[in-house]
């Protein structure tokens, strides 16, 4: 029984020394898996405003590339427009020379005249009148499209810095609440032992 009792106590004097040991094992472990979960908490965080970011700067390509496809569209139109415009001074230019073959006849160059007057002066102002009618209507849509562009720049900024308070205000209560853990989990190392 002395002899069996004996190893016992041998075995549990080994048993012992390895539980201590293993406790101070655990530790360090501990810290570590902590140190690793804030650097995780940290790193989700960064993914989060990368991707926000990711999103605004997917925002603005959007909007310029429609900028872009409209200003293509209004070279396109202001092209053509001044080929119109050429087509018509060809076209002046050749009436014109048509009556300078009559220079030497009064009355035939007289009505070579009037018919220029009608056809090209009487022209141009009725289409004067709708032309301005026409960037008037163009000219608001712009005004407006525009206003309507700075207005949600400008939502997207008061967003973005509310957003960003929200989140420095989280961080802090996080960064608290995980010294006060780390507070607790010390206290409960020190009362274990």
């Amino acid at each position: 029984m002395k002899k069996k009792t004996q190893e016992l106590e041998k075995f549990k004097f080994v048993l012992d020394y390895k539980i201590k040991e293993l406790k101070r094992d655990i530790g360090p472990r501990e810290i570590e898996i902590q140190k690793l979960q804030e650097q995780t908490n940290i790193m989700r965080q960064e993914l989060k405003h990368f991707n926000r970011v990711n999103q605004n700067l997917a925002l603005i390509v959007d909007d310029l590339r429609m900028r872009q496809e409209g200003l293509t569209t209004e070279v396109k139109n202001l092209r053509q427009n001044l080929d119109e415009q050429e087509g018509y001074k060809k076209k002046f230019k050749d009436d014109v020379f048509e009556v300078l073959h009559h220079i030497t006849d009064f009355k035939k160059l007289k009505a070579g005249v009037i018919r220029l007057h009608k056809k090209y002066v009487k022209e141009e102002v009725k289409n004067e009148a709708g032309d301005t009618d026409v960037h008037k209507e163009y000219a608001q849509k712009r005004r407006y499209l525009e206003n309507n562009v700075n207005y949600l720049r400008l939502m997207l900024q008061k967003d973005q810095d509310v957003h960003k308070k929200e989140n420095s205000k989280i961080m802090s209560e996080n960064v608290q609440l995980l010294k006060e853990i780390n507070d607790q989990r010390i206290e409960k190392h020190a009362l274990k032992q």
